[in-house]
């Protein structure tokens, strides 16, 4: 069975050549769908064999369709720019899209490293960052304009053992910045949440979800994650001012 990934890019030199450097591992080809990139990550996705496609950028799903219909391989692999395939789940994701199989799709975890640190709690773990990445041509369709997911249309999805590892913020300022830009996304879009969330989100990724067990990681990333519901209704009042 033929394989593709799928990377989409924006600016993303720092991260783009680990990530590149891992698919050695799976021997697919891969396709690099760019949004108008002015660094180097053309140069670093040519170097490495990609082809490339210029799409400019609307939402997140709309990129990753916009790539599954310019693949004609049995499979697909959609990843992001700031991920590394092991050699384990490289060969997991081998055995399952060459045997037989009766799924069309598979959920495969990440394994979030923030700020230097693996996060195995405050809902940002294995267990709780699980979704829909490899999938046969045609199974189904990405949904969701931010936080995209792949729903399936036709048949059911596995589930794969090995993580992706996910360089996820390397600084705290960048986290600040998601903030501000995912919260401008959800103002646009009119989502409202109750008044209480902010406090309800904290206590259930530091204590439901065990935030504490991550250390001061588990207790800043449920602040913060706290912040970005205070962020968006204070956008809501500005804009309703």
């Amino acid at each position: 069975m033929s394989l593709t990934v799928v990377i989409p890019t924006l600016n993303v030199e720092r991260d783009l050549p680990r990530t590149l450097k891992s698919l050695a591992n799976l021997k697919a080809d891969i396709l690099v769908i760019d949004s108008g990139s002015t660094d180097k990550t053309i140069e670093i996705a040519q170097k490495h064999g990609a082809k490339i496609f210029n799409h400019p950028f609307k939402s997140f799903s709309d990129t990753r369709n916009f790539a599954d219909q310019q693949i004609k391989s049995d499979w697909i692999l959609s990843l992001e720019a700031d991920v590394v395939i092991t050699k384990k789940l490289a060969q997991e994701i081998k055995s399952s899209t060459s045997e037989v199989e009766d799924f069309s799709a598979y959920y495969i975890p990440r394994q979030n490293i923030i700020w230097g640190k693996k996060i195995n709690h405050t809902d940002w773990g294995p267990k709780d960052d699980l979704h829909i990445w490899l999938y046969k041509k045609g199974a189904g369709a990405w949904r969701g304009n931010v936080h995209e997911e792949y729903k399936l249309k036709k048949g059911t999805a596995g589930y794969l053992n090995n993580p992706l590892i996910h360089y996820n913020y390397e600084t705290v300022n960048e986290f600040i910045g998601k903030i501000n830009s995912y919260s401008e996304v959800a103002v646009t879009q009119g989502k409202t949440f109750p008044f209480y969330w902010p406090v309800r989100d904290f206590f259930k990724r530091y204590i439901y979800k065990l935030g504490f067990l991550d250390g001061y990681h588990g207790l800043f990333l449920s602040y913060l994650q706290a912040v970005y519901y205070h962020t968006l209704k204070i956008k809501q009042y500005q804009n309703n001012v």
